[in-house]
C-alpha cells in the first residue's frame, strides 16, 4: 500500500472485524499499523448513518498515524434502525471488553481514547462516564447531551460554524458545560466535518481537525 504525503508514516491493515464479548457477536471496522507491537488505541463511535465509507476513511487516517481504530456497527447492519443511546453504550463496552481480549494483542495495554461523530456523541459520553480506562474524549459535531456537563476527562471538541444540525446557542452551551476543553470552530464548515460525501465538504477543514485528532490522542495515549 502506497502512503501519500501528508497521510502518516505507517502501513496498515483494515479492513471489517468480528468484535465478540462473551455471547455477544457485533459486525465492525478496524485500522491499524501494519507491523508487530502494540498501538495506542481509539474507540471511534459513528454517526447516525452508520458505519459509511466516510467512518472508514477516518479509521484509516487514524492508523496511518500509529493509532489503532475500532468501530464497532452501532446499527447491526440496518441503516434504518433507530438510534438508542443505551443499546450504542453497551455495544461500546462490548467492543471494549474485545479491546483487552487476547484475540487483540494488537491493543496497547492501559488507557484508550474515544472518537464520537455528531449523533454518536451521547452514546460515547454515557459510555465514558460509566467505563474506566478511557483516557479521553473527542468530539466532532457532537448533538446537545446534558451528560456532557459531567466529564471531567481531557476533551476536544470540533464544530463547523454553519453546522445545519446543532445551533449557535448548543454549540455555546456545549462549551460552557465543558469549559475544560478545546473546542474548535470552523467558519464557512457544516455539520460532518468528516464526511467526505456532504455537499458542503472541505478538504482543509477534515484534514485540520484529523491533525489535531491525531495530536490530541498520540499526547494522551503514547507512553
Amino acid at each position: 500500500m502506497a502512503l501519500l504525503e501528508g497521510e502518516g508514516t505507517h502501513q496498515i491493515l483494515y479492513g471489517g472485524a468480528d468484535i465478540f464479548s462473551g455471547l455477544h457477536h457485533n459486525r465492525g471496522y478496524l485500522a491499524r499499523p501494519d507491523h508487530a507491537g502494540s498501538f495506542p488505541s481509539v474507540l471511534v463511535v459513528h454517526d447516525a448513518d452508520g458505519l459509511t465509507s466516510s467512518v472508514k476513511s477516518v479509521a484509516r487516517r487514524l492508523a496511518r498515524h500509529g493509532l489503532a481504530a475500532v468501530v464497532p456497527g452501532l446499527l447491526e447492519g440496518d441503516e434504518s434502525a433507530a438510534w438508542s443511546d443505551a443499546s450504542a453504550a453497551l455495544d461500546l463496552s462490548d467492543a471494549v471488553q474485545w479491546m483487552a481480549s487476547l484475540d487483540t494483542p494488537w491493543v496497547q495495554p492501559g488507557g484508550i481514547g474515544v472518537l464520537a461523530l455528531g449523533r454518536g456523541a451521547p452514546a460515547a459520553i454515557r459510555f465514558s462516564l460509566e467505563q474506566s480506562g478511557v483516557a479521553g474524549l473527542a468530539l466532532v459535531g457532537p448533538v446537545p447531551d446534558p451528560g456532557l456537563a459531567e466529564v471531567s476527562l481531557p476533551m476536544v471538541g470540533f464544530y463547523g460554524k454553519d453546522d445545519e444540525v446543532v445551533g449557535a446557542d448548543d454549540r455555546e452551551a456545549a462549551r460552557l458545560d465543558a469549559k475544560h476543553a478545546e473546542w474548535v470552530l470552523y467558519g464557512g464548515a457544516g455539520h460532518r466535518l468528516l464526511n467526505e460525501s456532504a455537499t458542503d465538504y472541505r478538504w482543509e477543514v477534515a484534514e485540520d481537525v484529523l491533525e489535531r485528532l491525531v495530536g490530541f490522542f498520540r499526547r494522551l495515549l503514547e507512553p
